[in-house]
């Protein structure tokens, strides 16, 4: 079993969802694909939900749980979108509502995963509903109450490696507007360089001093059960990207 992860910019339009597709199209192994809401809907939604409550303070439970409900949809709707399209391209899928699956607590907006309730939920899914591939959503999850959470923006990363440390997973691979990860930034230094192979601990040293490369849970289960991860170029998913690994 493999992991695929797609950002918000990878299914922003027609163009890029067809792309997805061809990158799907290239893995011939079980494969989960976990894909963010589109573009920028996530501050969409933010806004929409801002609007209802304006004066609430970040602590306010009433509108964390509210806007838990309202952002999550985001990601439902892309994954309806790209499992459909996938089903028309002739890459049969199972389209799957992680929120029945990822278990968490009620700190909606941060929720905390229960691994051991959902590793057992996702076994028995995936036991109930066999398939090659999966189209998932990324940073939201469920309570046992029935209510959608949410595991922090920039979630989606955090999600697929939980996916994989459940099913013990070959890889997860990041698919990003960049080729990889780099010495610094790029855009401000001219003489940055893609680094091809990182250990865990150098990647989330970059994490903790500001780097953008991942989101900062990421790292911990896919270090404790030593899977590799891969981010890659989206746009030219041949090149080799960088391995972070132990």
């Amino acid at each position: 079993m493999k992991i695929y992860k797609f950002g918000g910019a990878s299914v922003k339009d027609a163009e890029r969802i067809r792309h997805l597709a061809e990158i799907v199209a290239m893995e011939t192994g079980p494969l989960i694909v976990v894909v963010s809401a589109m573009g920028k809907t996530t501050n969409q939604l933010e806004e929409f939900t801002r609007m209802l409550y304006p004066d609430a303070p970040y602590e306010d439970e009433e509108y964390n749980r509210l806007y838990d409900q309202v952002v999550s949809t985001g990601e439902l709707q892309s994954t309806r979108i790209v499992s459909a399209y996938l089903n028309h391209a002739g890459i049969a899928n199972h389209w799957m509502d992680i929120t029945e699956v990822l278990r968490t607590d009620a700190n909606y907006r941060d929720a905390n995963v229960d691994i051991a309730q959902s590793r057992e939920r996702l076994q028995a899914y995936l036991a109930a509903h066999p398939a090659r591939v999966y189209v998932t959503q990324g940073f939201i999850a469920g309570t046992d109450e029935g209510l959608r959470t949410t595991l922090g923006r920039e979630g989606s990363d955090y999600t697929a490696a939980l996916l994989a440390y459940m099913l013990d997973a070959e890889s997860v691979t990041l698919w990003k507007d960049v080729p990889g990860v780099f010495s610094a930034d790029p855009r401000k230094v001219r003489d940055a360089v893609l680094i091809e192979d990182m250990s865990y601990v150098q990647a989330q040293q970059l994490v903790e001093k500001g780097a953008q490369i991942v989101h900062k849970k990421t790292f911990a289960p896919l270090y404790e059960k030593q899977i590799p991860l891969y981010v890659k170029p989206f746009l030219h998913p041949e090149e080799r990207g960088t391995r972070i690994h132990g």
